[in-house]
């Protein structure tokens, strides 16, 4: 977990093909509520993603985000949709209506969780999940799931708005489904980095044992793929799916394309980047 656009996606697909654990894939984040039904969808050639050029297929590891918006639970996603609703979607944002609202969503995730290892793994599995919003349900999902393992990725926090900025219109572009314009997409960027910084703060200071969390930079990754994710599945004593899996994942999944920006930040931003960047800088190596 860790802010949007901070590298989960890569680092979510690196782990999944070096470790060979099941994950959700897209088919079943998009078909959430029937796909135990169907059968698994044949490779297909794959489409680029809006916001950064990355090929998706049906059968990619995917975040479980969709799913839970399929499912009808709150979700920021929904603002892809419905542009000029993202003021109403703040709460999404904050860690407090997630735990006080565990009974609602739990449920419906654990049951997804469930029949992803019934057609993918087997009962009592690991599962690596990736999903940015996530970090605001940290602390309810820690409390449900009290052996869950977390690896952060960070990112330098004005980059990450840059970026998200990017991402959110590009996303609105291809997804809007009403005619509305946006509304307040700088202040729900700034409010989501701040309250990332929050959880980051509490996870550090929780307790929390250091075989149950690092901390991964994604410009580490970017200039050291190899060592740093050796370093992130020696922290969490993660396996190996077959010896040349680390190679063989690395290949699979190169690099990717990094965003730079060097523009102004906007006032609404400037708190959360700054939040966030604090955060990580005291965050352990």
């Amino acid at each position: 977990m860790g802010p949007w656009r901070s590298g989960t996606t890569v680092m979510h697909e690196l782990l999944t093909a070096a470790t060979g654990l099941p994950t959700p894939l897209t088919w079943q984040c998009m078909n959430a509520s029937a796909f135990q039904l169907l059968p698994a969808p044949p490779q297909r050639s794959g489409v680029a993603r809006p916001m950064d050029g990355l090929e998706i297929s049906a059968l990619s590891p995917q975040e479980d985000e969709f799913a839970l918006l399929t499912l009808g639970v709150d979700s920021a996603y929904r603002g892809f949709l419905m542009p000029e609703r993202l003021p109403e979607l703040r709460h999404t944002l904050d860690p407090a209506y997630w735990e006080a609202k565990a009974h609602h969503w739990m449920p419906r995730f654990e049951r997804f969780l469930a029949g992803v290892l019934a057609t993918g793994g087997h009962a009592g599995q690991r599962l690596i999940l990736k999903s940015p919003n996530h970090t605001f349900r940290l602390p309810a999902l820690l409390r449900r799931f009290p052996e869950a393992q977390v690896i952060w990725m960070a990112r330098d926090a004005s980059t990450v708005f840059h970026s998200n900025v990017k991402m959110w219109r590009a996303m609105f572009a291809e997804h809007q489904l009403t005619p509305g314009p946006e509304q307040g997409l700088e202040d729900f960027l700034g409010e989501a980095l701040r309250s990332s910084a929050d959880v980051l703060n509490q996870l550090r200071t929780s307790g929390l044992p250091a075989q149950r969390w690092v901390i991964c930079r994604q410009t580490e990754l970017a200039a050291r793929p190899r060592e740093t994710l050796r370093h992130v599945m020696d922290a969490l004593n993660l396996p190996l799916a077959r010896p040349d899996a680390l190679e063989t994942a690395l290949a699979r999944v190169g690099q990717g394309r990094i965003d730079h920006y060097t523009a102004a930040l906007p006032e609404p931003a400037r708190q959360g980047t700054e939040a966030l960047d604090r955060a990580q800088a005291e965050a352990p190596a």
